[in-house]
């Protein structure tokens, strides 16, 4: 019986899994941007009306980072509500981003209107912006080692977590040569004595997303070309104490 019930529920999870990404496939391999003379990234965009201008924000900053890495290609993207060569095609051919996201021929259509190789395209799922706050009470150490002073300490870690998923088109083939799922973790630590608590300011939420928009896109372009840039991690730690912190468990690890 419980082999039985096992396996009627693993082909369960699996749809499940895949629904959660719309079963989208997995394309990981780094496309040969290199290669292209001429590549278009769209808006990125969000089902949730609120984060589609922090999508459109991450989309410049992906093509602005790629366009001084790769200097013998042109870049289109759009740049404001004047200059938006991509959105004017888009509306010229009467498509929309979720429509050339969903499908790579209509993508390539778009692609080729704007006479480029390939074209990026990303959908942003709603940031996940969390606060933990531990009760652990702590020491300051000091230069010496020892315990400098006699207030107490405790910890609050707020995190950014922002998802997207990246694909690209060639245009002359419409064949999707990349598509993954992309992912930043920002961790940002703070440690306060416990009399302070009330007055200590911590980042606000629209401070986080600005910083997802900063470093989302430097790690989308890691992942497209990982051979010819600086390592960008998934995970950061933006902010820490700069202090060493001691409780029973012996020197807290702020990670």
């Amino acid at each position: 019986m419980v082999r039985f019930f096992t396996i009627l529920l693993i082909p369960l999870l699996c749809i499940a899994m895949v629904g959660c990404d719309r079963g989208e496939p997995n394309i990981t391999t780094p496309p040969p941007i290199s290669d292209a003379k001429r590549i278009a990234v769209t808006s990125f965009f969000a089902e949730s009306e609120e984060i589609n201008k922090l999508a459109g924000r991450m989309s410049v900053n992906l093509a602005t980072r790629m366009e001084l890495i790769f200097k013998d290609a042109e870049w289109v993207y759009d740049i404001s509500n004047k200059v938006k060569p991509v959105d004017d095609k888009l509306s010229e051919l009467g498509l929309t981003l979720n429509q050339i996201y969903t499908d790579p021929a209509l993508a390539a259509k778009l692609g080729q209107a704007l006479g480029t190789d390939m074209i990026i395209i990303g959908m942003v799922d709603d940031p996940k912006l969390t606060r933990q706050d531990y009760d652990q009470h702590l020491m300051k150490q000091g230069r010496q080692g020892g315990i400098s002073g006699t207030s107490t300490y405790i910890r609050t870690r707020l995190t950014a977590i922002g998802r997207i998923r990246v694909k690209v088109v060639d245009s002359s083939s419409g064949e999707l040569i990349f598509s993954n799922r992309i992912r930043s973790y920002l961790k940002y630590w703070y440690a306060y004595q416990t009399q302070q608590s009330e007055q200590q300011i911590f980042k606000s939420d629209s401070d986080r997303l600005a910083d997802l928009g900063k470093y989302l896109p430097l790690r989308i372009a890691y992942v497209l070309h990982p051979t010819g840039l600086k390592r960008e991690e998934e995970q950061q730690i933006i902010l820490k104490p700069d202090m060493v912190l001691k409780g029973t468990g012996g020197v807290v690890e702020f990670n």
